[in-house]
């Protein structure tokens, strides 16, 4: 493998070196495909260094929910992926089908977190998901409680929303009777 070094939150989903461009005769290529780019290395191993270009998942077109990643069969032509980002155009040509296929199926995969219809291996979902969807849980749960909104099937008593006046300054003040809360304007601390 070239030198690439992967970002912290960066993960190895495939990588091939049985690829060409489209104009070029030299087959010195790798290509890497993360959770987060596509990484595109000539020249590994030559006198001259290597070059790496970088192009991130997050700037690939999407049409109806659908990543602009297309196979172009020509005849006479290795099988060709044309990807089309927000800037741009970029093709690499896979010496069989079979390669062409998994490379543009492992990128809708990776941007869509789906799969294939009939495949039974789960992809990896995306580094911190889980604690992102825990995160928005706790803070729906907490808006929940300050304004009074009972789950589906919960039996506890709802919340009462009450307003009273600060005593330290007099401004209106709002949330849920029996806690205590801070006035946001002379942090007079009070129940309601």
């Amino acid at each position: 493998m070239a030198n690439y070094n992967l970002q912290s939150n960066e993960f190895m989903i495939l990588r091939t070196e049985e690829l060409s461009r489209p104009g070029s005769n030299s087959n010195n290529y790798e290509l890497i495909l993360t959770n987060i780019n596509i990484v595109f290395i000539t020249g590994r191993g030559s006198r001259n260094g290597q070059t790496t270009k970088i192009f991130p998942l997050s700037q690939i077109k999407l049409f109806n929910g659908s990543p602009q990643v297309l196979i172009n069969i020509q005849s006479g032509y290795p099988e060709r992926v044309d990807i089309y980002f927000t800037n741009g155009q970029e093709s690499f040509h896979f010496y069989s089908k079979k390669e062409a296929n998994r490379w543009a199926e492992s990128i809708k995969q990776v941007l869509t977190g789906t799969l294939p219809e009939g495949t039974t291996n789960k992809l990896m979902a995306i580094p911190g998901t889980e604690i992102v969807a825990a995160t928005l849980k706790d803070t729906f749960d907490t808006v929940k409680d300050v304004f009074g909104v009972k789950s589906k099937g919960s039996n506890n008593m709802q919340n009462v929303i009450v307003t009273i006046k600060c005593v330290g300054c007099g401004a209106s003040l709002a949330g849920v009777q029996g806690r205590r809360i801070k006035c946001k304007y002379c942090d007079t601390d009070q129940s309601l």
